[in-house]
């Protein structure tokens, strides 16, 4: 009977599989690569999206002003005619409805004041017409300029509110601009569409 001869290097002990060797910590100059391009495309993104969303916040602080100007100025239109005379005939004082006197500046006056900056408006600057008429003023440090503007009378009127900007000072000026005018029953209605023009800037 023969047997047959097992030659084991380990000195005839079977301990199964030799384990794995383990990679030595760290990074391959590949891995490394990748990590430092992913890390460079969140940057990009990150400051992306906060030059859009600091972009945004100053337009809407124009959209904001030009909307609570335009609903103010049509409800001084409604209410215009309730110091007519006694005995006026309810068309005739209809017919003397009127907005706001247009503005002699805008706030602040030189566009030069929020060219790439913000101006800080104080009391002074709306104390006058038309702001006083339209309760309107701005506490806080503002982008942009705003001027109102109005004419006629009755159902010949219209009002038109306007904030002007040059955020990033390259000359080119943002508009935003939004008008007032009376329906056919002399009521005032804020027109649906807000203007804009070069609102990127």
């Amino acid at each position: 009977m023969r047997w047959a001869s097992v030659s084991c290097r380990d000195g005839g002990r079977n301990t199964g599989p030799r384990p794995k060797r383990r990679r030595a910590p760290g990074f391959t100059l590949l891995e490394l690569i990748n990590a430092l391009a992913l890390t460079c495309v969140v940057a990009a993104l990150g400051m992306y999206g906060t030059a859009r969303w600091v972009r945004h916040s100053r337009t809407a602080e124009a959209i904001g002003s030009v909307q609570a100007l335009a609903a103010a100025a049509a409800d001084y239109y409604d209410k215009s005619d309730r110091d007519q005379p006694a005995g006026t005939k309810p068309e005739q004082g209809r017919a003397m409805r009127h907005f706001p006197p247009t503005s002699r500046a805008s706030v602040p006056p030189s566009a030069e004041d929020v060219k790439g900056k913000r101006y800080q408006s104080n009391f002074a600057d709306w104390s006058r017409s038309p702001w006083v008429e339209l309760h309107f003023s701005m506490a806080q440090p503002q982008h942009y300029a705003y001027s109102f503007e109005s004419q006629g009378r009755g159902r010949e009127a219209r009002a038109t509110a306007t904030a002007h900007g040059d955020l990033d000072a390259d000359g080119n000026m943002s508009t935003f601009r939004l008008t007032v005018a009376p329906d056919d029953q002399f009521k005032a209605v804020v027109s649906p569409k807000l203007e804009r023009e070069n609102q990127e800037d």
